[in-house]
């Protein structure tokens, strides 16, 4: 058993080896003996924390938690352009240089897709903990601050991509590493069109969760239908199996958006995202599901459909 901090020569080998900067932003980075990180930018600087705790492969806790982090930056209208990696690894750990060594491998790989630069952190073993904990903080700028009190009735309210597309990863097996999970893309196109009121990565609780949060944060309601919600016949074929509702399933890498008029639908078209329009904002009443078959039902927030599969996958 072991605990406390790495050793520098374990700390250069294990953690700074992988990392580097790579953006005129960032002035000082992590080295041995140095506490902080510097970042110069204009105008808003965004931050975000998030922790990874769940179970599974460190290459994949490494990397997914890049992904969350950023995306949190990019759903304010951010560029996400550093990152802190906190990591506690058990003191009772098998290899333990190995798990630290495929977390950070794939939080640099990660990191690199997104054009980020992990500038610091820390890393321990401690026996607080039973499995590899890793949590992110993001460090992002903008020039405009899209804050999620900024819908307004008759928005509309959009969804790039597909619902559960994490959610079915989880339920074929495992997560695949690669940027269908990031929602940066479509940020980035979206911030730079006026008509874009708000932004919402849909994590835990799927569609109808994030819907649920995003209104409930700006005191409004909305309407969504059901049939416009794009889910892929894979997805549902893996939902119907395991119990689950796609609407409530874990969708990191989709962004739910509102805007007032239809003109993010043809640039995020021009860019190769797809979009549907999938219900509006209303000034009051909760938020309500069409079904398709013409019911209506209250949405609330409530736990993941993964907590209820059949087969007993949590997140």
């Amino acid at each position: 058993m072991r605990l406390g901090k790495l050793t520098s020569s374990e700390l250069e080998r294990l953690v700074l080896s992988k990392i580097g900067v790579s953006r005129p932003e960032a002035v000082l980075s992590a080295a041995v003996g140095e506490d902080c990180a510097a970042i110069r930018a204009d105008g808003f600087i965004l931050l975000s924390s998030d922790p990874i705790t769940v179970k599974m492969p460190p290459e994949t806790l490494g990397g997914l938690c890049v992904y969350v982090a950023c995306n949190d930056i990019a759903c304010n209208g951010g560029e996400p352009i550093a990152l802190l990696l906190t990591l506690i690894i058990p003191a009772a750990a098998e290899d333990p240089e190995g798990v630290i060594d495929k977390i950070m491998t794939a939080a640099a790989a990660a990191a690199k897709r997104v054009r980020v630069d992990i500038v610091g952190g820390h890393t321990e073993f401690s026996d607080a903990v039973t499995r590899p904990l890793v949590c992110a903080t993001a460090v992002g700028k903008t020039a405009r601050l899209l804050k999620k009190t900024g819908l307004a009735e008759g928005d509309g309210l959009f969804i790039t991509k597909r619902a559960g597309i994490e959610g079915a990863m989880l339920l074929e097996g495992g997560i695949i590493l690669d940027e269908s999970l990031s929602v940066i893309p479509e940020c980035a196109v979206l911030r730079q069109i006026q008509s874009v009121t708000a932004m919402h990565d849909v994590t835990e609780g799927g569609v109808l969760g994030a819907a649920a949060e995003l209104c409930e944060g700006a005191n409004r309601g909305a309407v969504i239908y059901q049939s416009a919600v794009p889910v892929p016949p894979r997805t549902a074929n893996l939902c119907r199996k395991n119990g689950i509702d796609p609407l409530r399933l874990i969708s990191s890498g989709a962004l739910l958006f509102t805007a007032s008029d239809d003109a993010p639908v043809s640039a995020l078209g021009a860019a190769g995202i797809p979009c549907a329009r999938i219900g509006e904002i209303t000034a009051d009443g909760g938020v309500i599901l069409v079904r398709t078959d013409g019911g209506r039902e209250q949405i609330f927030t409530e736990a993941d459909g993964l907590f209820k599969a059949k087969g007993g996958v949590a997140l």
